[in-house]
C-alpha cells in the first residue's frame, strides 16, 4: 500500500473541514450531524473518522485553518513599510476570516453552545489565546516601530491593547450576525478613528 504523505493528510483534513463549515452554515452547528458532513464531503465514513472523531474536533481544525492563514497574512503585513495601522490590521483579519467563513453566524452559534458544551469551551480558550497572540505580536512591532517604545514597554502595551482589539473583532462578528442594518464599513471606519486616537 502506498504511503500517505503528510501533505495529502493535511489536504484531506482541509477538505473535510470545509465541508463541515458549509454544513454548519447551512443547517446550524447543533442540527448538523456527522452523517451530513460525510455526505457533503463526498468521502466515506471511514475516511472522515480516520481524521476526526466529533463535530467539535472539526470546528477546532476549521477555525485553526482560518487562523493559520491569518498568521501568515499578519506576519507579512508586519514586515511592510509603512507598517499597517491597527485599524488596517483589524480589516485584514476580518476580511480574511469572512473569505473562509462567509456566514459569521456560525461563530456566534459555536459561542452560544459553549456554556453547555465543555469541549467547545476548551476549544474557544485555545482559539482565543491564538488570536490574542496574533494581535499582540503585531502590536509589539507597532509600538516599537511607530511609537518608539523600548521592547519591554511595547510588549506590556501590546498585551493590554490586544484584548481590546479582540473585542472589536468579536463585536463585528456579533453585530453583523444579529443586526440587519449593520454597516461593516461604518464600523471599520470607526475602528480606524479609535485606533488613530488610541495610538497617537
Amino acid at each position: 500500500m502506498p504511503k500517505v504523505t503528510e501533505e495529502h493528510r493535511q489536504a484531506r483534513r482541509r477538505q473535510i473541514a470545509q465541508a463541515a463549515l458549509r454544513c454548519f452554515a447551512r443547517s446550524g452547528f447543533q442540527q448538523t450531524s456527522m452523517a451530513d458532513i460525510i455526505a457533503e464531503s463526498g468521502l466515506s465514513a471511514g475516511a472522515i473518522y480516520g481524521h476526526y472523531k466529533s463535530k467539535e474536533e472539526l470546528v477546532e481544525l476549521a477555525v485553526s485553518i482560518v487562523l493559520d492563514d491569518r498568521f501568515v497574512e499578519v506576519a507579512d503585513a508586519g514586515s511592510r513599510d509603512p507598517l499597517p495601522t491597527p485599524g488596517e490590521m483589524v480589516r485584514l483579519l476580518l476580511h480574511g476570516i469572512e473569505s473562509q467563513i462567509p456566514d459569521l453566524g456560525l461563530l456566534v452559534q459555536v459561542w452560544g453552545q459553549m456554556p453547555i458544551n465543555p469541549r467547545l469551551g476548551e476549544i474557544a480558550e485555545r482559539v482565543g489565546a491564538r488570536i490574542r497572540r496574533l494581535l499582540t505580536d503585531y502590536l509589539v512591532v507597532w509600538f516599537e516601530r511607530r511609537g518608539g517604545f523600548p521592547p519591554a514597554e511595547a510588549a506590556a502595551r501590546a498585551a493590554q491593547d490586544a484584548t481590546l482589539y479582540m473585542g472589536i473583532v468579536q463585536g463585528y462578528v456579533t453585530q453583523k450576525t444579529i443586526f440587519a442594518d449593520f454597516d461593516p464599513e461604518t464600523y471599520l471606519a470607526a475602528v480606524d478613528r479609535v485606533g488613530a486616537d488610541l495610538h497617537r
